[in-house]
């Protein structure tokens, strides 16, 4: 019964079935955005079929969690058994078979070969050495041939069958050990791993310590964003430095189980001087609020109104070089500042603008699982080559009267058709 149920398994309509759907459980997660809020899915899946809300049921059947749910590790499980199956036992006697020499002895086996040639003579010797160099193994027993060649392409299917286990365990094991984090740091900031928005049921997140020594960006001509920049730490326990690199877009910092991306950055305050009657200093850090825009990223804020004069001031920044443009409560433009410069200034009150709090978007990312897809598909891109050699088989029965030959091919048909008549003209009569 188990011999059976591995048979079946070994069905390739059946992996075929199964990676069909694999394929629309993708396809779904495409659509469906994953790993929201549910206050998301309660606010864009809010219709209701027979009475009940579609957002309860994507979260039932964990359709805002696809890859990681129960059901589709099951799917991959399935496929990755079915493959196995397949390889051992269909893929792996295929190929033992293959390295089996025989002889065809008798005229109706070569009635189903491919190519066929009639001869009333041949020149043995002058066709197994010729047979030889074009990288034939051949093998001889009294008046027959036996040669062939491309043994390797017939590794192919099982290096590819190997190659999606891999892939289909990699991706399991990350999964069900791997996670996500996104830290927002500012400048100088020590931190540890703690936002984290995505993990596996067995998911371990390490107590690593990092400190964010400086951010910055670089800009094109026309004032956009072309790259930022964030010199970043790893710290021990003692808090000294053990390892430091700048990382950016496109140019992550690789530890032994992590990756840190830089991918995002913001503003979080302004640091000002307050100063009284030209005497007393005093340093304050201003909060400042992001505006939501389709096109560019806007932080606004507000200086208080002076115990005098009563006049308030809206604060507009648009990027991390360290200007702001100052407003009145009208909206009327007034200037802008840069630091070091006194926004404010009277006889008795004066501000002065000292830093703009600039933070760096980090994700830190585990996958354990990630080695093993990269392994697997190597291989896969390895198997895809190989399986383009052709396997190519030759036999020879010959007698003093009569000579018959023949031979077959998986691929190239044209060129080893060409090779056979080659060996007709030049070894047959």
């Amino acid at each position: 019964m188990i011999k059976r149920f591995f048979k079946y398994l070994a069905n390739l309509k059946l992996a075929i079935l199964i990676l069909l759907v694999i394929s629309v459980v993708i396809s779904i997660g495409t659509i469906i955005e994953q790993n929201r809020e549910i206050l998301f899915y309660q606010k864009n899946y809010s219709t209701f079929i027979f009475t009940i809300p579609i957002w309860k049921i994507l979260l039932f059947f964990g359709f805002n969690n696809i890859y990681s749910t129960w059901w589709f590790l099951l799917l991959l499980g399935l496929l990755g058994l079915s493959l196995a199956c397949c390889t051992i036992i269909q893929q792996l006697p295929t190929l033992k078979f293959s390295r089996r020499y025989y002889f065809y002895k008798q005229i109706n086996q070569y009635k189903k070969l491919q190519i066929k040639i009639n001869a009333t003579k041949v020149f043995p010797s002058h066709l197994s050495h010729t047979l030889l160099n074009k990288q034939y193994s051949l093998f001889q027993k009294a008046n027959s041939f036996y040669a062939y060649k491309g043994l390797i392409s017939r590794v192919g299917p099982i290096v590819v069958h190997l190659s999606i286990i891999c892939v289909l365990l990699g991706s399991t094991l990350g999964a069900l050990k791997g996670f996500n984090s996104q830290e927002l740091i500012p400048k100088t900031e020590v931190f540890h791993i703690q936002n984290v928005i995505k993990n596996g049921v067995f998911s371990s997140v390490p107590q690593k310590t990092f400190r964010v020594n400086d951010f910055w960006s670089i800009y094109t001509s026309n004032g956009l964003i072309k790259q930022f920049y964030t010199d970043l730490s790893i710290l021990n326990g003692q808090g000294k430095e053990i390892q430091r690199k700048t990382i950016s877009v496109n140019n992550p910092l690789l530890l032994k189980d992590l990756i840190i991306y830089q991918t995002d950055w913001g503003i979080l305050g302004l640091r000002l001087k307050y100063i009284k009657n030209n005497t007393s200093k005093i340093s304050l850090q201003l909060p400042i609020s992001k505006i939501n825009t389709s096109n560019q990223k806007i932080w606004i804020s507000s200086l208080p109104s002076t115990e005098k004069d009563k006049k308030s001031f809206i604060i507009l920044i648009k990027d991390n070089r360290g200007q702001i443009s100052l407003y009145n409560n009208e909206g009327k433009f007034l200037k802008s500042s840069n630091i070091g410069d006194i926004i404010y200034d009277t006889d008795y009150i004066g501000l002065n603008l000292i830093d703009v709090i600039s933070s760096t978007g980090i994700q830190i990312k585990s996958d354990p699982g990630i080695k093993l897809i990269y392994f697997g598909f190597f291989f896969l891109m390895f198997s895809s080559l190989i399986s383009y050699i052709s396997f190519s088989e030759f036999w020879l029965l010959y007698s003093p009267l009569k000579v018959i030959s023949g031979g077959k091919t998986n691929r190239a048909k044209v060129k080893y058709n060409l090779e056979f008549l080659n060996f007709k003209q030049s070894f047959f009569g």
